[in-house]
């Protein structure tokens, strides 16, 4: 079984989706509480799983922290049967100098007795490719991208060698595209070259499905693997697929909350109010609380039609947030979890969440602790299915889904 163990909840879900398309069962959990007792719920579902997805929100935490949390969930996905673990992180490499990419990395190799870990945030699919060691965003380098204006953590190099290595203690090298072109048996052969000479973490280049393919032929029997969706995607299609067919949300008005600042998520939020959408701005006042943010907010989508989708969000482009007040975007995300809670609690079945840091607030709020993977509405945004609460969700990375996903997803629940 596969575990993955993913430092966002859209980064877990991305990774879900791309495990899902592969054709394995896929259960996607948002905590590493689980597996505790052979009978408990987790435990059940994993038995039916190929692979199974942590998400936890550890991106920017304190990098004590984020070990820590990440080891938990090795130990609970040993626990369930994983024996082959993945290390999932965005395919832009958000992070820090100090981390968290390579620290929690580094942390799971020790534990695991991995000499070696091969990296890449590669995943051509969603126009992320690495060569000569740089990370391009389509015909960009990532430190060319709105990625370089990032509010928590700003990408001002697209070397990924670079940015790893002042967050590792083991020496950083580097596998150029020829020899990803010459083949997995090039790719094991440079792997094992690497390893004698002493290197800890191997960023490779990719910058095609098939150079993934090569890469993942060369890694298979390794314990540990690091990198985006697109590698763990390739491991995925050398498994045997399951024949289980993926489900869809029902029908039903949807709530968008969208927290990301993010260029394609700011194109969404235009274009579901182009297409006549109804759409509520959070704008915090100095002072202002999340729990009179979010009533302000309920009350506006108490007053539309029952039938009617709607749109929350605080998103803004970068020059017109308001530095003034301390911690706005902990306060935006609070608000998205307390306004969830109380959609969930009126009945919705239906809610998109767009950003990382507001999708992880949203599930935190919610208590969800595992759901199942179903059909993507846009590549790496799953529908995923809370049946605790029998709530279906998107958990959309900022970044993802063409511009009319807010509305083809609220159209979508008015004609399925």
């Amino acid at each position: 079984m596969i575990g993955v163990i993913a430092d966002d909840v859209t980064g877990a879900t991305d990774v879900a989706a791309a495990l899902s398309r592969s054709g394995l069962r896929t259960l996607l959990s948002l905590t590493a509480d689980l597996g505790d007792h052979a009978g408990d719920a987790a435990a059940v579902a994993a038995a039916d799983a190929d692979a199974i997805v942590i998400g936890l929100k550890t991106r920017s935490i304190a990098v004590p922290d984020a070990v820590a949390q990440s080891l938990a969930a090795l130990a609970a996905l040993q626990r369930l049967g994983a024996d082959r673990f993945y290390v999932k992180y965005c395919s832009t490499f958000d992070s820090t100098a100090d981390g968290n990419i390579g620290p929690v990395t580094e942390a799971l190799a020790a534990e695991l007795g991995a000499g070696i870990v091969v990296t890449t945030p590669a995943a051509p699919l969603h126009g992320r490719t690495v060569y000569r060691g740089h990370l391009f965003v389509g015909d960009a380098p990532l430190h060319e991208t709105h990625m370089r204006e990032h509010p928590v953590t700003p990408m001002l190099d697209s070397s990924v060698p670079r940015l790893l290595a002042p967050q590792v203690r083991g020496s950083v090298g580097m596998l150029p595209l020829e020899t990803v072109r010459a083949g997995a048996a090039a790719v094991r052969a440079g792997i094992a070259a690497a390893a004698a000479s002493g290197i800890a973490h191997l960023v490779v280049d990719a910058v095609a499905e098939t150079d993934l393919a090569a890469i993942a032929e060369a890694v298979d029997g390794d314990v540990l693997v690091a990198g985006s969706a697109g590698l763990i995607g390739a491991i995925a299609l050398r498994r045997r697929a399951s024949d289980r067919v993926m489900a869809g949300p029902p029908t039903g008005r949807t709530a968008i909350l969208a927290g990301s600042c993010s260029r394609r998520t700011l194109e969404q939020i235009a274009r579901f109010r182009e297409s006549g959408g109804d759409a509520y701005q959070l704008v915090a006042e100095p002072g202002e609380s999340a729990v009179a943010l979010a009533e302000g907010a309920l009350a506006w989508w108490d007053e539309r039609p029952d039938d009617a989708s709607a749109l929350i969000y605080s998103s803004s482009p970068a020059e017109e947030r308001d530095l003034a007040i301390p911690d706005l975007g902990a306060l935006y995300e609070q608000t998205a979890g307390l306004i969830a809670t109380q959609l969930a609690e009126r009945g919705l079945r239906r809610m998109l969440i767009a950003g990382g840091e507001t999708s992880g607030e949203v599930v935190k709020a919610l208590g969800m602790r595992t759901a199942v993977v179903g059909e993507e509405a846009a590549l790496g945004a799953p529908w995923i299915h809370d049946a605790d609460r029998d709530l279906h969700l998107i958990l959309k990375s900022g970044n993802f889904g063409d511009p009319d996903l807010f509305v083809d997803v609220a159209r979508s629940g008015e004609s399925r």
